[in-house]
């Protein structure tokens, strides 16, 4: 995107980009930081990227100004050239400016929608009151899973474990999951948290159990024990709320873009 997100060096030494601005002789006018080849370099373009890198956790310091400064007229010293070049007019560059500006348009519009309308403490109080009543007699399982990449290793594997072979050893030795390093544990999970084709056996085992079958998921084959069951404990609200907050707002983009998508009218080509 045409704004950065992140501070990006280029190769070349921020010293040599001082230079050059040194041997300008034009006066450099009032709301702009440099003149490059005579052209001015905006301050609110030096702005919008410190602002960009804050949030991202870049501290603000003079190197840090002196750095984005040297970016920027580094940026413009190339594009300018590229443009000198007559690169910006080729069809591939056009092409590549217009993703860039519909990328940029479409995130301001979300934000705007985001500002004008903002997830409030009553309405995250609000979700959080319709969890706790669709999760009041809800379940807990702890659950470990070995996961294999085909079905013959699959049931080679659960053959082994029926055989007396430590679940665990064998999900650290064979598993291609993530979990292998704890041993299959994925910890304590609510059925809906369990993909659903998973879900169905975990729901008809008995504590201690394992599936009588791998389990096919997508690509990929999982032995699944369930080690524990216990009744779900609600977190409070101020430990939940951050997390209801990133599920509404998702929740509110996704409506929004529909709204947006429902509403054009759109003609394919033939």
């Amino acid at each position: 995107m045409s704004q950065f997100k992140k501070l990006i060096c280029f190769t070349l030494a921020a010293p040599f980009f001082f230079q050059g601005a040194a041997h300008a002789q034009d006066k450099v006018p009032a709301g702009h930081i440099a003149l490059v080849n005579s052209i001015p370099l905006p301050t609110a373009l030096f702005a919008q990227v410190l602002q960009n890198n804050a949030a991202q956790g870049v501290k603000e310091t003079p190197e840090i100004r002196n750095l984005v400064r040297s970016e920027l007229i580094g940026r413009a010293a190339l594009s300018q050239e590229a443009v000198k070049l007559g690169l910006d007019k080729q069809e591939k560059t056009l092409s590549q400016m217009e993703l860039m500006k519909q990328n940029l348009l479409a995130e301001i519009l979300i934000e705007d929608h985001f500002t004008k309308n903002p997830i409030t403490e009553a309405s995250l109080r609000a979700d959080y009151d319709r969890q706790l009543v669709l999760l009041k007699d809800a379940k807990e399982f702890k659950i470990r899973d070995i996961v294999l990449p085909d079905e013959a290793s699959a049931k080679l594997a659960l053959a082994n474990v029926r055989k007396g072979e430590d679940f665990v050893k064998v999900a650290k030795e064979k598993s291609i999951d993530i979990s292998k390093t704890e041993g299959g544990d994925l910890g304590w999970l609510l059925a809906e948290q369990i993909d659903p084709l998973v879900a169905n056996v975990v729901l008809n085992l008995s504590k201690g159990a394992i599936a009588a079958a791998p389990i096919r998921v997508q690509n990929t084959w999982h032995i699944i024990k369930l080690e524990d069951i216990r009744n779900f404990s609600p977190p409070k609200f101020d430990d939940a709320k951050g997390q209801i907050r990133q599920a509404l707002l998702q929740k509110q983009r996704n409506e929004f873009i529909n709204k947006i998508l429902s509403a054009a009218k759109v003609q394919l080509a033939d």
